[in-house]
């Protein structure tokens, strides 16, 4: 049973892994190759535990603003992960997203678009006790011509993703409030 897993994977094209990067602790080398876009996410209770869910704007509705949640901001860009060379989506907060404006703005690090050399951004501690350092190459390094070809075969406007996730994040709060108001209703009718 399954003996040929490595020409399945090879005949429908599956890639190991997936097409997000989760930082690790430790060192986390990447190249940005796509611009970072900014959404909103909010920390949402479910069954006691918590889990973002990403904001619609307040001006679409979101029911976490209209109920004072917080917004959280969040950036989503395209990286090749250095680890496997492959390239992925990666999720960042304000935190790194800052140390990289700084990179883009100093005068030995700076940088027009794209960085033109890869980043190490380190992560220790965990949970709300969790740092990221940002370090630059100490030199440039072009893209290579495989690299260029698998970014321009992957990478989509981050703006389109966000918009698919807002639209997956609106209906399952749809579905959230209607199954909680059947909660609700069930209450009542049993009282």
């Amino acid at each position: 049973m399954f003996n040929n897993l490595d020409e399945i994977k090879k005949n429908y094209g599956i890639k190991e892994g997936s097409d997000w990067m989760k930082l690790k602790d430790g060192s986390n080398k990447v190249r940005i190759v796509s611009d970072f876009v900014d959404y909103g996410v909010h920390s949402v209770r479910n069954k006691g535990k918590y889990k973002s869910v990403v904001c619609i704007g307040k001006e679409n509705g979101c029911y976490y603003c209209a109920n004072g949640q917080p917004v959280k901001v969040q950036f989503l860009g395209w990286v090749i992960d250095r680890a496997d060379n492959q390239v992925k989506l990666l999720r960042i907060g304000w935190t790194i997203a800052s140390q990289i404006k700084k990179l883009q703005e100093s005068e030995e690090y700076g940088f027009q678009d794209l960085p033109p050399y890869d980043i190490d951004i380190v992560k220790s501690g965990e949970g709300l006790d969790t740092d990221y350092n940002v370090i630059p190459s100490r030199k440039d390094t072009p893209l290579t011509p495989e690299e260029e070809e698998m970014i321009a075969e992957t990478v989509k406007d981050p703006r389109e993703i966000i918009e698919k996730m807002k639209e997956k994040a609106k209906s399952s709060v749809l579905e959230e409030i209607d199954s909680d108001e059947e909660l609700e209703e069930l209450s009542a009718d049993e009282i």
